[in-house]
């Protein structure tokens, strides 16, 4: 059935849309990109660098190696003409329902061998991408090609907000869109996170070392991620005393002017216990000790937002206080009951008066002290409540607040609460009302005795000054932490941009700029909810078919669009976010992809009606289903499909037949197929990509389909989200996964990471080609959109940073790279005085040797001899000759030294770029 959303949504506003920097392509003869060609013009090359084909004195001659060693249906969730949130929703049954199945979904997608920890995985991936960056930092060979999109006026989900030690400006922690520094009142949002992954659940903020020196800000994540910035947010260190840290809950600064900061954190002890402690630094953040177990409780501490006190800690059946930093403590209460887990408020203006929301079996009840912690009385269950999000009033006893679905507030001691708006008035006055799912509420001193309250919400930061009885928005002037599924931009108006959001429902920009300078997209969200899976039959916004978790939302037109809600096939199995594909022979049907292949066709003026395409069932076990869907751009009844348990299909009749490929290598046995690209270079050759914790990440066939082979080079163990080609003809592939983007082009021996330090680390969730303005646009789960420019920079870029075990040196070049100038490559951090190579390939690479890794390609490799200095440095001029038949020509660098014949071997990180005109 198919149901028209009602009217009286927002207005759509006007927005920029980024002018697209295009150099004159250069020219290239195709010539080249043949084998004989490309060994004539290498030979040029050597004759210039004076340079060899063997490498005995490093011994590459050596064999190298290549190889790599069920969700239920649900109903519409509408409630005025508006679907439900669905992240925290706990009152509605069905709701409640599908929060739980986007769970599980989440859980499938990294789905690994059962003695695999993906988490642990990420979080080493993290390390390194941060470590990446740390590097390039003081590096020239940085890209240049990635803009940001937006959107400007739009947020996700925010945790925290921590006030300047100056009181003057705001810095606030976003859920995978690191920390942000702004003003008190919401403007001159700059990010400071991008160079860190996690996002910011805790943080902490004290004065720099010296006067005007950046202050000290400590980020921390639920999952026990710790790392610090000194410099703005150029690098991020992580302090010492903190490595066995896996979780933290709360960051506690003392308000005297000290600098002390308290953890509460979880560790394992020597028995493998989880154990919560209070850690505490004074050093500005250099160091933390542990300073008191508070036992296997998850407990939490106080101190005072307004000067010196004591530290109060909770466990898990008494409260304590320490009056020397925690170096002792004593008891001074026992607790009304025994927790499993406790949150701890205070109100200055009490004894502190104290607030403990205690779980007792998995119902949360809300206890309040009026003499500092000695006695205890019931004040409410907590039946909405989000962990973490209670607080109270500085100013005033009786002012108490927590956070669920919705906020609510109690100014009579917790005899009654109200809520502070419905979730759905937000969606009639996003500037006045909170927005759905209150992550924390942040309580500030104001400088003039009063306060400011920061709810953080999932969509974005608020703000009261009147203890909540009303809000402001801060987000809507460059807070950019959107959680986008997926974006489509218009081939037919590229100033059309839809993007489907989590819990920010479906947007679209639509029109040119207003904001200053015009860089960034300002968006409308038009329908809230959870959109992913965008798409359209011919590329423009006619018909442009999404999915929420229990419809599929129809755009149709391209000016002025209308909305409608189209039920999902009875009685299948598919995701949580189904995979829908639209019909590229005529763009008012569209394929949804469960147990069975479904195509739906307009009828009439507003109807969409199902029937079962194809009598393959792809269920050969259960909960199995059709998890991905592509067809070949060089002949559209050519489709390719991968299941969730990653089985690979394929169809030469647009999907009424099907038949199953296989794999070769090692097996896909736990690869959940999340994305598909056929490609449009080759009609047989098509690529898969998914969960790679237990197998390659990304598959390739080159039989049309007949066998698939691992395609992996080069990606670290991931979740790759989304797939696709470039469409300038390059043949280039692009993916992003839970830690940034990657990109291998068709000779290209491995995946390279093309983050840089410029794009955030977040979860890359879609990307699309937009041939318009050169681009390849990613959609980002936490820090909004981003371009990345196809166009060649002309500059070398730095990867491979930041691997660690033998790649030490450093290998940097600020030159362009133009034919007809002289390159200049600078070296660093080698071993001094000794004799090692620049090696030389057209094409990139990634294989483990000598306890580091080969960035170069070594089935063609070449050795430029180089020697370093007394400080481990050498410089190499390479004159590169003005011969048009180099341009588009690949560079492709890296530094190896080996000292002496048995000694170790040192690499650098490689060097790539394209000779330009």
């Amino acid at each position: 059935m198919t149901r028209p959303i009602p009217d009286g949504k927002p207005s759509m506003p006007s927005h920029p849309f980024p002018a697209a920097r295009r150099l004159t392509d250069p020219p290239r003869d195709a010539t080249l990109r043949a084998p004989g060609a490309r060994v004539a013009v290498l030979a040029s090359l050597l004759q210039l660098f004076g340079a060899s084909l063997a490498l005995p004195s490093l011994g590459l001659a050596l064999a190298l190696p290549f190889a790599l060693p069920a969700c239920a249906s649900y109903p519409t969730l509408v409630k005025d003409g508006m679907p439900l949130p669905t992240e925290n929703w706990i009152s509605e049954e069905d709701e409640e329902e599908s929060s739980e199945s986007r769970k599980k979904w989440f859980e499938e997608l990294h789905r690994s061998a059962p003695d695999v920890d993906w988490r642990l995985i990420e979080r080493r991936n993290g390390e390194q991408q941060r470590e990446k960056r740390n590097q390039l930092a003081s590096m020239a060979a940085v890209s240049t090609r990635w803009s940001e999109v937006g959107s400007r006026n739009q947020a996700g989900r925010m945790h925290v907000v921590a006030m300047a030690p100056d009181g003057q400006s705001l810095y606030a922690g976003s859920a995978l869109g690191g920390v942000w520094h702004g003003t008190l009142d919401g403007h001159d949002w700059t990010p400071l996170g991008d160079n860190i992954y996690g996002g910011a659940h805790f943080l902490a903020v004290v004065a720099g070392a010296q006067p005007g020196a950046p202050d000290v800000v400590l980020r921390a994540t639920e999952d026990g991620l710790i790392h610090v910035t000194r410099d703005n947010g150029a690098t991020w260190q992580q302090p010492t005393g903190v490595n066995a840290v896996n979780s933290v809950r709360r960051a506690l600064v003392r308000a005297d002017g000290s600098g002390t900061i308290f953890l509460v954190a979880r560790y394992a002890d020597t028995f493998g216990v989880q154990r919560w402690a209070l850690y505490r630094s004074t050093d500005a953040a250099l160091s933390f000790q542990r300073v008191f177990i508070i036992g296997t409780a998850a407990g939490d501490a106080w101190v005072s937002r307004t000067g010196p006190s004591p530290v109060w800690v909770l466990t898990g059946n008494k409260l304590r206080i320490s009056n020397n930093d925690g170096d002792t403590f004593t008891d001074v209460s026992s607790l009304p009951v025994t927790t499993t887990a406790g949150e701890l408020a205070g109100s200055e203006a009490g004894a502190p008066r104290f607030w403990a929301a205690l779980d007792v079996g998995g119902t949360r009840t809300l206890y309040r002290s009026d003499n500092a912690g000695l006695n205890w009385s019931s004040v409410t269950q907590l039946t909405d409540y989000w962990t973490g999000s209670v607080n109270a009033s500085i100013v005033n006893a009786d002012l108490v607040a927590y956070g669920g679905l919705e906020c609510f507030r109690s100014a009579n001691a917790g005899a009654s609460f109200t809520k502070v708006n419905t979730w759905s008035d937000y969606y009639g006055d996003v500037v006045n009302k909170l927005h759905a799912d209150i992550p924390g509420i942040d309580v500030l001193p104001n400088g003039a005795g009063g306060e400011f309250w920061y709810v953080d919400t999932d969509g974005g930061l608020f703000l009261s000054t009147n203890g909540l009885v009303s809000v402001t928005n801060l987000s809507l002037n460059g807070l950019r932490v959107s959680q986008y599924y997926t974006t489509l931009t218009s081939a037919a108006n590229p100033l059309h941009v839809v993007a489907g959001a989590q819990d920010q429902g479906y947007q679209r920009a639509s029109a040119a700029s207003s904001d200053p300078g015009g860089t960034l997209l300002d968006f409308a969200q038009i329908i809230s909810g959870d959109y992913g899976h965008a798409t359209s039959g011919d590329g423009t916004h006619a018909f442009v078919y999404s999915v929420y978790p229990g419809f599929v939302l129809v755009q149709k037109g391209e000016g002025l669009p209308q909305l409608y809600q189209v039920d999902f096939p009875s009685a299948e199995t598919y995701s949580w976010l189904p995979f829908i594909l639209a019909d590229p022979l005529n763009n008012q049907r569209f394929f949804f992809c469960a147990s069975h292949l479904y195509r739906y066709v307009k009828s009439g003026p507003s109807a969409w009606i199902p029937s079962q395409w194809s009598t393959q069932n792809f269920a050969a076990g259960s909960g199995e289903h059709l998890a991905a869907l592509a067809y070949s751009p060089l002949d559209k009844l050519r489709m390719y499909g991968v299941t969730n348990n990653g089985r690979f299909f394929r169809s030469s009749d647009q999907g009424v037949t099907w038949a199953q490929g296989t794999g070769s290598g090692p097996g896909p046995q736990y690869l959940y197929g999340q994305a598909i690209v056929a490609s449009n270079q080759d009609i047989n050759t098509a690529y898969v990509g998914g969960s790679g914790y237990s197998n390659p990440a990304v598959w390739r066939t080159t039989d049309g389909g007949v066998t698939w082979q691992p395609w992996s080079d080069g990606l670290p163990a991931t979740l790759v989200y989304c797939m696709a080609q470039a469409q300038d003809g390059s043949g280039a592939l692009f993916a992003g996964t839970e830690r940034g983007c990657f990109r291998r082009d068709p000779t290209s021996a491995a995946w390279v990471d093309i983050t840089s330090n410029e794009a955030p680390i977040t979860v890359y969730w879609s990307v699309e080609s937009v041939p318009s303005s050169h681009v390849m646009r990613f959609g980002t789960y936490g820090r909004g959109i981003w371009d990345y420019s196809l166009d060649d920079p002309c500059t070398y870029e730095a990867h491979g940073t930041g691997l660690g075990g033998s790649n030490t040196v450093v290998l940097d070049s600020g030159s362009t790279t133009h034919i007809g100038s002289t390159h200049t490559l600078n070296i660093s951090g080698a071993p001094p005085s000794l004799a090692g190579a620049l090696l030389y390939s057209p094409s990139p690479a990634s294989i483990p040797f000598k306890g580091g890794t080969l960035l170069v390609d070594v089935g063609l490799l070449l050795q430029i001899p180089v020697s370093t200095n007394g400080s481990g440095a050498a410089s190499l001029p390479l004159a590169i000759p003005n011969d048009p038949l180099l341009v588009g020509f690949p560079l492709n660098f890296q530094a190896a030294f080996k000292q002496g014949p048995s000694g170790p071997w040192a690499f650098s990180n490689g060097l790539t770029a394209t000779l330009c005109p």
